[in-house]
């Protein structure tokens, strides 16, 4: 009979483990805007953390992902401009800041706008949900944010930290029509 290790911290916000839970009321609802393919699960799995969930892998357990055919939505999210086609996925602001990137329509691509979206979310996360995290993430975690293809300017970014003062703490995830109308639709993977 297997038993349960708890995880002592998470390595990466991209984390996406397979989950068991038991449902309660309590139990944080996946962000709807993250349908399809991108972030859905990991958004929750930083809400769960953040909410105070313990994670523990189980073992003498197995489980086995077949591979599939990639999902229309899964397709969408794999677009790229031309300039990005053969750039590592670290490097993509690099050439988005340089002047070859400056001509290109960012969010007419669906991972940009599931980033732009993604960056609302946390902000959210942060503002809205109190931190009551049980499990911690590592003191080497990785830098997601690199793999973003939007940023924060440091100039909007300030321009949030000074608005933070108005906030009343009952938003929910505010995000600019135009990002989220794309992002609806498809199913769960």
């Amino acid at each position: 009979e297997g038993s349960y290790l708890d995880l002592p911290c998470i390595r990466s916000n991209r984390y996406e483990p397979y989950l068991a839970v038991r449902y309660c009321s309590e139990l944080p609802p996946f962000q709807e805007g993250f349908s399809g393919y991108g972030k859905n699960k990991m958004t929750w799995a930083m809400q769960l953390r953040r909410s105070g969930y313990q994670f523990s892998q189980l073992g003498e357990a197995f489980l086995v992902h077949y591979p599939h055919l990639d999902s229309k939505s899964r397709l969408e999210w794999n677009k790229k401009p031309k300039e990005l086609q053969k750039v590592d996925s670290t490097l993509v602001v690099d050439v988005l800041e340089s002047k070859k990137g400056s001509n290109i329509d960012l969010l007419s691509y669906k991972r940009a706008r599931v980033d732009a979206l993604f960056l609302d979310y946390k902000d959210w996360l942060r503002d809205n949900v109190t931190d009551s995290s049980r499990v911690p993430m590592c003191e080497n975690a990785l830098n997601d944010d690199v793999r973003l293809w939007v940023h924060r300017d440091a100039e909007d970014e300030s321009e949030d930290n000074e608005s933070e003062d108005n906030d009343d703490g009952n938003d929910v995830v505010e995000v600019n029509e135009e990002l989220a109308k794309d992002t609806e639709g498809g199913a769960q993977e």
